[in-house]
């Protein structure tokens, strides 16, 4: 959910793994016997499987642990960038990829892989298992496989609200109100994944009158960064900043009280649910993988209940799932929205560019 799902916090490490799962399988008592020889590559070492994604992503090691033992390949993670910058990236080198999997093409940003060729088509056997309503359609949802979801939405800083007897904005239509003057901090549709998806949620919301709404924003004093980083670590007051409402997560409540590590029992942010806008991360295989098969089995172990139950606490998503058991604090402090804005990903692909050039003419 950079996710650009991507879900960081201000203790939580940015993580760019290479997992050397078959020692610790074997320190854990794992018995190399009973999964055969792992496979080779063409220059005889043990087989890998290359991960491409977004340089947030922490690697689920327990389940990557259990890959292992399924198929006695260990995975790689290669991360550079957001969500969208690693899109691109790999769109310009489509065909011949620098890994095997892409993973954290968000439903904002997935309309673009049909652009270049870019992904091999490839259904898990367990789809069935993942619900429709997240499913992309037509050849999209042939190429790409639901892994998680991690609504975006603007949070509050509670404390700083009760502080002043302001009371917490309720939607996005309340944004643009004076009392919020100078408060806001969103970031870029162009740089951040967040960012495209809130531009998305305010389409959803407003319609063709969306450019009307953004420049009520700009006339709110509403800041923009660059990232995610940029502003909940920089600007957000729960970070020290001055802005108490940012566009964030519906998962930042349990990762505040995570990352605290004891100093809180409960998150000092809230979210406000009618600001919150779906966002599903997929992923699929590159089209001239080196290891395909191992590239097929990596995208159907996803959705696999060892992987999906550790999502909440290494990337605070949700699990695609239906039926994942969810850690208590994610039980007690995170926000599934009932009815989140969204858009259909074919209407997203198809006018995404032009609605970023209209935001830059009012934003920058």
């Amino acid at each position: 959910m950079n996710r650009v799902r991507a879900v960081l916090f201000p203790l939580l490490p940015v993580l760019v793994v290479v997992v050397a799962v078959a020692t610790a399988c074997a320190g854990d008592g794992g018995d190399p016997a009973a999964t055969g020889d792992a496979p080779a590559t063409s220059e005889g070492s043990a087989a890998e499987v290359v991960l491409v994604t977004y340089d947030s992503f922490a690697l689920p090691e327990a389940a990557a642990q259990a890959f292992t033992a399924r198929t006695g390949a260990t995975i790689r993670v290669v991360a550079s960038g957001d969500a969208g910058a690693v899109l691109t990236k790999a769109l310009l080198s489509a065909g011949a990829p620098e890994g095997d999997v892409l993973f954290g093409v968000d439903s904002s940003l997935a309309g673009r892989v049909l652009a270049e060729d870019l992904l091999e088509p490839f259904t898990p056997t367990d789809l069935d298992q993942v619900p429709a309503a997240v499913r992309l359609p037509g050849e999209l949802g042939e190429l790409l496989t639901p892994v998680d979801t991690g609504e975006v939405c603007v949070i509050a800083d509670s404390e700083w609200f009760a502080a002043r007897s302001i009371p917490l904005p309720t939607d996005l239509g309340s944004l643009i109100d004076p009392a919020y003057r100078d408060l806001l901090v969103v970031q870029s549709p162009v740089t951040s994944s967040p960012g495209l998806a809130f531009l998305v949620g305010s389409v959803a919301r407003s319609g063709e009158e969306w450019p009307g709404y953004w420049e009520q924003l700009r006339d709110n004093g509403v800041r923009v960064r660059p990232s995610w980083d940029d502003s909940y670590n920089t600007d957000y007051t729960v970070s020290g900043g001055d802005r108490p409402l940012v566009v964030s997560y519906a998962s930042s409540p349990p990762a505040e009280v995570v990352f605290s590590e004891g100093a809180s029992e409960t998150p000092a942010s809230v979210v406000i649910e009618d600001t919150c806008v779906r966002q599903v991360e997929y992923a699929g295989v590159l089209r001239g993988a080196a290891n395909p098969e191992l590239a097929r089995q990596l995208v159907e172990f996803m959705i696999s209940p060892e992987w999906q139950a550790e999502l909440p606490l290494t990337n605070f998503v949700f699990p695609v799932v239906e039926g994942t058991p969810l850690p208590p604090v994610f039980e007690r402090f995170a926000v599934r929205p009932a009815d989140p804005l969204e858009v259909p990903a074919d209407r997203v692909a198809a006018e995404r560019d032009a609605w970023i050039e209209r935001w830059r003419t009012i934003l920058e």
